[in-house]
């Protein structure tokens, strides 16, 4: 009997699958009706610049009975888009990313079709996507970026797309995204598995499905085969043969699905979106002998061990040898070593803006300066392995594509790599992508929960936090000219991320004077007279800023009562938050504290009038505090702000406690101190 279980291909990568956007039940593609082209509002949501009215995606299995790949993905997706203003035009433009090994294995996009329509002077016109306008562009190694835009899109336009999907990897079914930042009229997505595939499946987000039906169905597959007969004439027959087989059939469906609304301080909307995704978990022969995959961390921690772009990378490299002699040249201890392996790394290969799981080619990025964070960062783990020391790859997920499930083990979660190195007293997390960053700083795209520690023994899990909270301290001395210039001198420290943006920034400008000249540009009246920064390429230390300066047409001298701003455009005056009320959580990176302390000198012939009062906000659960005070020593007046943030994640029953703690700050910073003539 013929065998229908082939050797197949797993994709042992991220696959990345962004701008899928939307298909449709019983949708009639190409054929558009009068009453979806006067559509002026989408009822459900009347502030909708487009919505989705219909989105249709399947995903099945075909067996390729005249070649030699076997079983095959086959995923379709038809999509139907009203745009109603010039701001929803945007809708019109897609994006995805294929896979492909290096091999002839791969993705591969195929009956790409668009067309948008109009209502032309009552008339429906159509104009077809031409496929030579299809951009394509490679990503990396492994990846290739798919992008085209719809043609003559604009408010009032409907919008038909389909295409297929042809995958010889099995290991991930097309995830199906039923939530986008437009509202969805209906999204459905039908799969068809059969019984040779166990697959873990899993809905993100906080939207219910209209239809969940699971049910069993029959399936066959006819292979014809060729027979030839040998005698007096040679005949040629041919023979069907018709095999069976169980599927599983998922119908998977929502309705008036919301436009997902970005809020501020959100890790990433995919956490929140509503997503449905399938990985493989298991196989089964037709003799019912079973192989399992990525269900254990342990196992999707070997898989990384033996891969050929992963653990397989990362080795005693002959090219590195002489750098790294010099590097750590005269240094004994653990620390030193670290830190010089880190900054020649870090020197040595540019990172090129890709965060990646898996390395391009370790040697090529050395040589060129040039890599992915894979390629950084497995160099890193190499490197300091040749120097004696013990480290490791950490396996995780960025901020941006989404939290880890630990309690689903599943290898395409993870997009990035970072180094983990144990010395004799700690143990350093280390990423050579950032410039700016000290050893042991991760970028804060990393810090995201949890980073799995890939060992040769089973490996575990490593908690992604700073090693340093965002802090910063002012110092300000002002004084009021006779015409109401006033005079003053900063000094500014920055710590752990906020010394990290700010030298980010002043390598971005390429000339520090820039950052004070667009401060001058920003600030009506502000005049820099000097300034300084100190400490900018010592990384280890604060970052200070020194500045002398002047701010004309600041105060009015010329009434009896003189009313003076005490924080000046030191002030926080907008609130983050300004929703009523949040759906999702408040995220911040890392906890932070800023302090404040102005010291204003009082003109000779005024006296104080009127002092703000002092006060305390404090958080629930000692998540934050707000002090605020105020002194008056002679005619020195000194007012300090004091912001604590402890809590970084505030759950939506929390909003108002957040919201209200920010509100009380601008509302006391902004009160005034008020001066009177003598």
């Amino acid at each position: 009997m013929r065998s229908l279980y082939k050797p197949f291909t797993l994709l042992i990568a991220i696959i990345v699958s962004s701008g899928l956007e939307a298909g449709n039940p019983e949708m009639n593609f190409g054929k558009v009706s009068k009453e979806e082209l006067n559509m002026t509002i989408y009822t459900a949501d009347s502030s909708a610049n487009a919505v989705i009215l219909y989105d249709f995606g399947s995903s099945e299995f075909r067996y390729d009975v005249n070649g030699d790949n076997g079983w095959q993905l086959i995923f379709n997706r038809k999509v139907r888009i009203k745009v109603f203003s010039k701001e929803g035009t945007s809708a019109g433009d897609f994006h995805f990313t294929l896979y492909h090994d290096g091999t002839a294995l791969k993705e591969k996009l195929e009956d790409l079709e668009g067309i948008t329509f109009n209502l032309e002077n009552g008339k429906i016109v159509k104009t077809n996507f031409e496929r030579e306008n299809l951009l394509e562009k490679e990503e990396d190694r492994y990846h290739t970026g798919y992008s085209f835009a719809m043609p003559n899109v604009r408010a009032g336009s409907v919008i038909d797309v389909s295409y297929r999907i042809k995958s010889d990897f099995l290991i991930n079914l097309q995830p199906w995204v039923f939530q986008y930042k437009i509202p969805v009229q209906w999204s459905e997505y039908n799969v068809s598995i059969p019984e040779y595939f166990i697959y873990k499946h899993t809905l993100s987000g906080y939207n219910p499905l209209a239809v969940n039906e699971v049910t069993d169905g029959r399936n066959s597959i006819v292979f014809t085969n060729k027979i030839r007969s040998v005698g007096q004439v040679t005949q040629t027959n041919f023979e069907r043969e018709t095999f069976h087989y169980i599927e599983k059939r998922f119908r998977l469906a929502m309705k008036e699905v919301p436009a997902f609304r970005e809020e501020d301080y959100l890790t990433t909307a995919r956490n929140y979106t509503s997503i449905y995704s399938f990985e493989l978990a298991s196989t089964k022969t037709q003799d019912n002998i079973y192989k399992d995959y990525t269900t254990t961390w342990e196992k999707i921690n070997d898989i990384l061990l033996s891969h050929e772009d992963f653990g397989k990378v990362i080795s005693s490299h002959g090219y590195m040898k002489e750098a790294l002699r010099e590097a750590i040249a005269g240094l004994s201890t653990d620390q030193e070593k670290v830190q010089a392996v880190y900054e020649l790394i870090k020197k040595r290969i540019r990172w090129d803006g890709h965060n990646a799981l898996l390395a391009n080619d370790l040697k090529k990025a050395w040589n060129e300066s040039r890599g992915n964070a894979a390629d950084i960062n497995l160099s890193m783990v190499s490197a300091l392995r040749m120097t004696g020391l013990q480290a490791h790859p950490v396996a995780l997920s960025t901020r941006s594509n989404g939290f880890l499930n630990l309690a689903h083990p599943t290898i395409s979660d993870f997009n990035y790599v970072i180094a983990c190195v144990v010395t004799n007293t700690d143990t350093i997390l280390l990423d050579a992508t950032e410039l700016s960053a000290p050893a042991g700083l991760l970028p804060v795209r990393c810090i995201n929960g949890r980073g799995r520690l890939i060992l040769d023994e089973d490996g575990g899990w490593v908690a992604l936090k700073p090693c340093l909270n965002s802090k910063q301290a002012a110092s300000y001395t002002l004084l009021i000219a006779d015409d109401g210039t006033i005079e003053g001198s900063a000094n500014q420290t920055f710590e752990g991320y906020n010394a990290l943006d700010i030298r980010k920034e002043l390598t971005g400008l390429g000339n520090i004077d820039v950052y004070f000249e667009t401060r001058e540009k920003n600030i009506a009246g502000l005049k820099y007279i000097s300034h300084t920064i100190e400490k900018f390429d010592t990384l280890t230390l604060p970052l200070k800023i020194k500045s002398v300066f002047t701010l004309s047409d600041a105060i009015d001298l010329n009434s009896g009562l003189v009313i003076i701003n005490p924080f000046l455009f030191e002030a926080t005056s907008t609130n983050p938050f300004k929703l009523r009320e949040r759906v999702y959580p408040v995220e911040f990176s890392n906890p932070f504290n800023e302090t404040l302390m102005i010291n204003w000198t009082v003109p000779n012939g005024f006296t104080v009038d009127h002092l703000p009062k002092p006060a305390v906000v404090v958080l629930p659960e000692k998540g934050g505090r707000f002090t605020y005070n105020i002194l008056q020593n002679g005619n020195t007046i000194t007012v300090i702000s004091l912001i604590n943030l402890n809590q970084t994640v505030f759950l939506p029953q929390e909003y108002d406690n957040i919201k209200a703690f920010f509100n009380q700050i601008i509302t006391k910073q902004a009160e005034s101190i008020i001066l009177k003539r003598i």
